[in-house]
């Protein structure tokens, strides 16, 4: 398992234009910026080296090389387009306000702005978490982003319905950019979920929308794959229903709702207390109850 990315649900559906080698970099250096356990602050830098990016997306040693400098150059060029959910207010910040490469010794370093700061770290609730290696098969900056897109809905298994004009936005699409339809689906939409059904924990299935004869939005059907972890239950006596004291499930509870690879069970907007109250009804059902037995386990639990 990889590290655990996270962001803001306002940072996931904010519209931004980075490619490939740009959204990698920034995924590396939002991990870093959570990894400090102290507040952030915008005198922060963080550094990422060319081992790592080689480490995490398998690239050869000179590609990775080039690909700090383009791509550090490209995030500080680069601005975040922010709309207010209850207003036509739009914002737009950028990610960073220092860019470093340091040629001889193969590293990059970012300083987040203030702006930028509460969307990746200190989340409380209205985030979305994934993890890195999910997406690190992933060569088109489109299925990057429609899998972030996507991801944040994974637990009622379907998405919103995107109308065109903001679905393009959000996926960074200028408004030249594969104009026509035919263009949109063969060189963007089509390629997204291709890679995404071969490479990710999701499969997805698109529906298209239409007003008249025209496609006007898209929404998506999502299907979870079935992780290492719960394909070996069998081999975890998993049939069996352990009848855990009130204390217990209070206990367990709020300790399953802190852990980041349990965080998909958490809808948009809703907080730990919300998560660990609906876990604590899921550990009272015997079906419920077996998805979480590696993890009361290795929180402790002895039957």
């Amino acid at each position: 398992m990889g590290d655990l990315v996270v962001k803001s649900n306002d940072l996931i559906n904010a519209s931004y234009n980075l490619g490939v080698v740009e959204q990698r970099l920034l995924l590396l250096c939002i991990i870093a910026a959570r990894k400090k356990k102290a507040e952030l602050s915008p005198s922060d830098v963080f550094y990422i080296h060319a081992s790592e990016y080689i480490q995490q997306f398998n690239v050869d040693r000179s590609v990775a090389y080039r690909a700090l400098a383009e791509g550090i150059k490209g995030i500080y060029d680069s601005e975040i387009k922010l709309t207010s959910p209850n207003s036509k207010k739009r914002i737009n910040i950028r990610w960073c306000w220092k860019a470093e490469y340091d040629e001889d010794n193969a590293t990059v370093g970012i300083a987040f702005t203030e702006d930028v700061i509460p969307l990746i770290s200190a989340l409380e609730q209205r985030f979305t978490s994934y993890d890195i290696d999910q997406i690190a098969k992933l060569t088109s900056k489109y299925a990057i982003r429609l899998y972030e897109l996507i991801i944040s809905w994974r637990l009622t298994n379907k998405t919103p319905i995107y109308e065109l004009d903001d679905f393009r936005n959000k996926l960074g699409l200028g408004v030249t950019e594969y104009k026509t339809m035919s263009n949109f689906n063969t060189n963007v939409l089509n390629i997204a979920i291709q890679q995404i059904n071969k490479f990710t924990d999701i499969k997805v299935k698109v529906n298209k929308h239409k007003k008249g004869v025209k496609i006007s939005g898209f929404s998506f059907e999502i299907t979870q794959r079935k992780t290492k972890q719960q394909s070996n239950l069998s081999q975890d006596n998993t049939d069996k229903f352990y009848k855990l004291t009130d204390s217990q499930i209070n206990m367990f509870g709020n300790q399953l709702s802190r852990l980041p690879e349990l965080s998909n069970l958490a809808v948009e907007g809703e907080s730990y207390e919300a998560l660990a109250a609906k876990i604590k009804e899921m550990l009272r059902e015997p079906e419920q109850q077996r998805q979480f037995l590696p993890n009361l386990r290795n929180l402790g639990f002895k039957p």
